[in-house]
């Protein structure tokens, strides 16, 4: 059973997440935090499997919140939900380190699929996520000179880095590329092994910051 600790300042949209996830097997909520200033203590007590926090909160915002929690050894990963009311905080929660960002309306079944991508291991990253943190990443980071391992990567495998970076899926990949999504899954694999990215949200943090998105 993987445990969810749930942050969110309105206890309406804690109350919707929490139906969200009944009965859906192998997931329970743990525990409720009102504020990001709470999740520390909450997680030391409950032990979630994964955080689904909101972005903007009252006290202490879901990217303090974040970067709080991450420098913590064993720290579960966050989950982001947001409504992109605010584009630094969101960029600022990837740069602290979390694991992915779903929409708070995104449909129900994709919050529980993105929760559970990211209670495996993986990342998660709406596709309306990165047009939103492209400008500040550019203006906060600058172009950087390219590492020894781009230098490694195909010229397709950078194609699909460069559309990661856009925030496309990889059906959307695969159809901009005119190739097989079993093929892009391969591509994306060797890039994140290549490159030593830990997940989809990481990638989006390298395409920035190294120029290759359009």
């Amino acid at each position: 059973m993987t445990g969810l600790l749930l942050v969110d300042d309105q206890q309406l949209v804690r109350a919707g997440l929490a139906r969200i996830f009944e009965g859906e097997p192998g997931l329970g909520i743990v525990g409720e935090c009102s504020d990001g200033d709470e999740v520390a203590r909450a997680v030391a007590r409950t032990r979630p499997g994964v955080v689904l926090m909101d972005v903007r909160m009252r006290r202490m915002d879901g990217a303090e919140a974040t970067r709080l929690l991450r420098a913590s050894p064993g720290a579960p990963p966050v989950l982001m939900l947001t409504m992109f009311d605010d584009p630094e905080v969101v960029a600022a929660a990837l740069a602290a380190g979390a694991a992915g960002f779903v929409l708070k309306d995104a449909p129900c079944e994709e919050i529980v699929q993105a929760v559970r991508a990211v209670a495996a291991g993986k990342g998660w990253l709406d596709p309306a996520v990165a047009p939103h943190v492209f400008g500040v990443y550019r203006t906060r980071l600058g172009p950087a000179a390219p590492p020894r391992a781009l230098a490694g990567l195909s010229p397709r495998e950078r194609e699909v880095l460069a559309l990661i970076g856009e925030g496309a899926t990889n059906p959307e990949i695969a159809l901009r590329l005119n190739i097989a999504e079993g093929t892009v899954k391969t591509h994306v694999g060797r890039v994140f092994t290549k490159l030593d990215l830990r997940d989809r949200a990481a990638a989006v943090i390298f395409a920035l910051r190294h120029g290759l998105t359009r």
